[in-house]
């Protein structure tokens, strides 16, 4: 059979993503013709790839019009009056993750079946705002659909609209209809008609009950699936993990790289035992920096034998000649230098010394202020096991160097600080400062190092030498966020050490949970409510997402 295959790639940060190499690589076998749309510039390199994985050609394009519009150029190269050359022609986007195993006999399955004329892989039931339709991210259409006058008129009349739920409206749900009323039949591989809907918003299967289509044996998995309700993304994860051989950690890379850091999907692989440690020696070059602005808290740093050298700088109201007497006492002249520059902000401090810290493979940064928020600051016991959990060297050199990408480790919280402290709030007009100094803007943003953290050579060169003025434009609580976010925006990865039986992860669980960012059962007035805003939607009142 020549089976042509129509793929619209897109990707805000002109990248690819590994699983949509995978995918392409599984369904290449399939298809005697792929063409990948591309809604977003890639590289030479990503082009190359695609070349080799045996992608016949790349269209690159503006992303205007959607995917809608990207499979009508795609059409169009073709040619429309060609498409009949092939006995069908499949088309898919990346918004989702697979094949979770081999689609040899689905397709043909669906070819030898003379009563179905077009297919995909989940349907979405007519409501009171939408018509019945195939979802768009697989739908297939057999050769003599292709050449009908309904398939070409609608896919010739496509126009380029700006708003996605315009292409909704009169596209995503509109193309089943079409054909249906042509006379022609549909099927799909998990037909949700008959199931029972009522406790969904909207009855869409493939976000809101993906366990269900690996039930019914989907080879393909929605991203939404796992970004909708991160509870139930950490669930899923782990029966795809027990049903299929998809390597889930193309699911977790993606995730991390494009969604958010930290995804309760993937959150538990970012936490490291206490007890980790895969080295014997180390000949790597240790820093540590230490901003003093209460005398009384240097002791905690001054009772550590460590092979690292100490840069301590100093709050303006702290005695210089009472510190240095301290740290006489407790070092050789050799080991430590106290800096004569004063600064009121430990981060300051450290983007102070960036050309002395450059110098060493790792570097870790405290300070001795009060830190905790409502009231409540952490009590002296709690903050020696925070420091304690990241001052064991080795431990430390050996995260960094079982783990080569990740160039920032910082420790887990105390359950003292959890309630108030886990997840800090920053302003309007901070959170706004921060996402525009950010390239990748996310819902989330944990504020778990409390300002004490470890760092790579790496983190320094990308992080603060690229550009050390931004670090002197926000205030120090939305600092605390930066250093985690610009770490994410250039693809660095980090890790949380923690020593508590109970993990930072766990309780970030347990957390939205409480604050109910972890959704509940729908009532009858929820779907109503749901059900009154689809309406004004539909009429125009008032604008959607996509379904």
């Amino acid at each position: 059979m020549k089976r042509l295959l129509l793929y619209v790639h897109y990707n805000k940060y002109n990248e690819l993503s590994g699983h949509v190499l995978y995918q392409l690589e599984q369904l290449r076998p399939l298809f005697s013709k792929l063409i990948v749309i591309s809604n977003s510039q890639l590289t030479g390199s990503a082009l190359q790839t695609l070349k080799d994985l045996g992608v016949e050609k790349v269209l690159q394009r503006e992303n205007l019009g959607f995917d809608f519009a990207a499979w009508r150029d795609g059409m169009a190269h073709v040619g429309f009056d060609h498409l009949t050359d092939f006995d069908s022609v499949t088309l898919m986007n990346d918004t989702c993750f697979g094949p979770l195993w081999d689609m040899t006999d689905l397709v043909e399955g669906f070819e030898k079946r003379s009563n179905v004329d077009f297919w995909g892989m989940t349907n979405f039931r007519k409501t009171k705002y939408f018509d019945e339709h195939l979802q768009s991210y697989f739908i297939s259409f057999k050769k003599h659909v292709v050449a009908s006058d309904a398939f070409q008129k609608f896919w010739t009349s496509i126009k380029t609209f700006t708003d996605v739920q315009d292409v909704i409206d009169n596209y995503e749900t509109k193309v089943t209809s079409v054909l249906v009323e042509a006379g022609f039949h549909y099927d799909a591989v998990f037909n949700t008609i008959d199931e029972e809907a009522r406790d969904l918003i909207h009855p869409d299967f493939s976000y809101y009950r993906p366990i269900s289509t690996l039930e019914h044996k989907v080879p393909f998995i929605k991203l939404k699936a796992f970004t909708g309700d991160e509870k139930k993304g950490k669930l899923l994860l782990d029966c795809l993990t027990n049903r299929s051989t998809y390597p889930v950690a193309l699911i977790k890379l993606h995730l991390n790289r494009y969604h958010s850091p930290d995804s309760l999907v993937f959150l538990d692989d970012k936490m490291v035992d206490s007890n980790f440690n895969t080295i014997t020696r180390s000949n790597c070059r240790l820093a540590i920096h230490v901003h003093i602005s209460d005398v009384e808290r240097l002791k905690v740093f001054t009772d550590k034998s460590l092979s690292a050298f100490y840069y301590f700088t100093l709050s303006s109201h702290v005695d210089r000649n009472e510190v240095e007497v301290i740290l006489l006492n407790r070092f050789e002249k050799d080991r430590f230098q106290l800096v004569s520059q004063t600064f009121e902000n430990h981060y300051h401090a450290l983007v102070s010394l960036v050309s002395q810290l450059r110098e060493y493979d790792f570097v870790g940064h405290f300070h001795t202020s009060d830190f905790g928020n409502e009231g409540r600051l952490v009590d002296e016991a709690t903050r020696h096991a925070l420091v304690d959990m990241l001052l064991d060297e080795e431990r430390l050199v050996s995260i960094f160097t079982h783990f080569p990408e990740v160039g920032l480790v910082f420790a887990d919280l105390s359950k003292e600080l959890y309630w108030t402290d886990s997840i800090s709030t920053l302003n309007h007009n901070q959170e706004l400062d921060l996402n525009n100094q950010c390239l990748k803007a996310t819902n989330n943003s944990l504020y778990v190092f409390q300002g004490s953290m470890w760092m790579s050579k790496d983190f320094f060169g990308k992080i603060i030498l690229k550009d050390k003025t931004i670090f002197y434009h926000f205030d120090e609580n939305v600092l605390d966020y930066l250093f985690y976010r610009k770490v994410w925006d250039e693809g660095i990865d980090y890790r949380i050490i923690t020593s508590e039986a109970i993990s930072y992860a766990e309780r970030h669980k347990v957390y939205l949970i409480e604050t109910e960012k972890i959704p509940k059962p729908l009532t009858l007035k929820d779907k109503f409510s749901a059900y009154q805003k689809a309406f004004l939607r539909k009429i125009g009142l008032k604008k959607s997402s996509s379904i």
